[in-house]
């Protein structure tokens, strides 16, 4: 079943979507740059401002991605870019 939806803009609505439209595609195609890119955890907590452990403490609790392998613990360089420490503070509190 199709559905067609009419929205009616004014100029000023509009270039608010284009602009989150665009600021979207332009954060994608920047961050795909760094997909394939894993960072040391020292890494990923000087880019957070973060302590070691705590970075740790939050990937252990499943709140922050990683690749762990014994002592070793790796984060992907995009996904470390987009986190949100704030939101993760509250979150664990």
């Amino acid at each position: 079943m199709k559905h067609t939806t009419i929205l009616q803009l004014d100029e000023a609505d509009l270039d608010q979507v284009l602009e989150r439209k665009l600021a979207g595609i332009t954060e994608k195609s920047v961050l795909a740059r760094f997909e394939d890119r894993l960072v040391s955890a020292d890494t990923a907590a000087e880019i957070l401002d973060v302590h070691r452990d705590t970075l740790i403490g939050y990937a252990r609790a499943g709140i922050i991605e990683c690749q762990h392998s014994g002592k070793l613990w790796k984060f992907q360089l995009s996904y470390i870019l987009t986190v949100n420490m704030h939101d993760i503070k509250k979150r664990r509190a």
